[in-house]
């Protein structure tokens, strides 16, 4: 699943939605879709442990069928662990997400370094061109350990920090996006509240 880009893998699930059968609802208007999000797309080539979507449906089901339905219906390493009901979309809350990256060697003192700049300034794309920015900020935490680097980073609509930009300063080079999983998003960072 992780070399499905984020457009066919959400045609992906509207099928898998469509398959089990839900009352999923649709918009109004000359082309009707289905009321379906997720909270971050995930870059191709990237697993993620944890993703999370928001499904509006006509009527009321319990999560537990929910789950149950989507998961008969679900291709191999499409899995659903829960549903519940929500107020607030994912993609409007997310702020922080964890992420792993798989590495052949210890890059602790690389890591360290990190952690203890004041600044961490890269050029950055923008829609008004390119621009240097500091990206300190937004690295919560780094640890590395056992041939893996943990990082715990912001992410969502307001500030995202591209895990991608961070291994690669990390590692020196490019990292392969196989090498990365996103493994938790959250609310907040305080208590990190999952969504």
């Amino acid at each position: 699943m992780r070399f499905i880009g984020h457009l066919d893998f959400l045609r992906v699930f509207q099928q898998t939605i469509r398959r089990a059968g839900l009352p999923a609802a649709f918009s109004q208007g000359f082309n009707p879709h289905l009321l379906l999000s997720f909270a971050l797309p995930l870059p191709l080539g990237m697993s993620s442990e944890n993703d999370y979507a928001d499904v509006t449906l006509e009527e009321e089901l319990s999560g537990d069928e929910i789950v149950e339905r989507l998961n008969a219906a679900a291709p191999d390493g499409l899995a659903v662990k829960a549903a519940y009901p929500v107020e607030n979309k994912a993609a409007s809350i997310v702020t922080v997400a964890d992420y792993s990256l798989i590495t052949d060697c210890g890059f602790s003192d690389t890591v360290q370094n990190l952690l203890q700049s004041q600044t961490i300034v890269i050029s950055k794309k923008t829609k008004s061109g390119i621009k240097d920015t500091d990206i300190r900020p937004d690295i919560f935490s780094l640890k590395a350990a056992d041939g893996m680097v943990h990082m715990r980073l912001s992410a969502g609509s307001a500030r995202f920090l591209h895990p991608m930009t961070v291994a690669e300063l990390i590692l020196g080079e490019k990292p392969n996006p196989a090498s990365l999983s996103r493994l938790e998003m959250y609310q907040s960072i305080e208590g990190l509240t999952t969504l």
